[in-house]
């Protein structure tokens, strides 16, 4: 049976992650390429991360100002319906 769409999109409609865990800017961009910057959201693995750090971390992130609203809150107010 044939796909109706690329691997790649079904994952951009279905999947969504988080960066907790993970404060790499190679990484973040990875995600967001795979997935989509929809589909990106930020988390803290509490108590096991710093939330200064992370903050930081997504503050200071190599993307784009529209890129990091849609990362802080926009996609999960879209997602959860917040």
């Amino acid at each position: 049976m044939a796909l109706r769409k690329k691997p790649s999109q079904y994952l951009a409609d279905n999947i969504a992650l988080t960066t907790s865990g993970v404060m790499d800017d190679a990484m973040l961009r990875a995600a967001v390429e795979v997935v989509g910057i929809d589909n990106v959201l930020f988390a803290i693995d509490y108590p096991f991360e710093k939330t200064a750090q992370a903050v930081g971390f997504l503050r200071n992130a190599r993307v784009p100002a529209s890129h990091r609203w849609k990362i802080a809150h926009g996609n999960a107010e879209r997602i959860l319906r917040l």
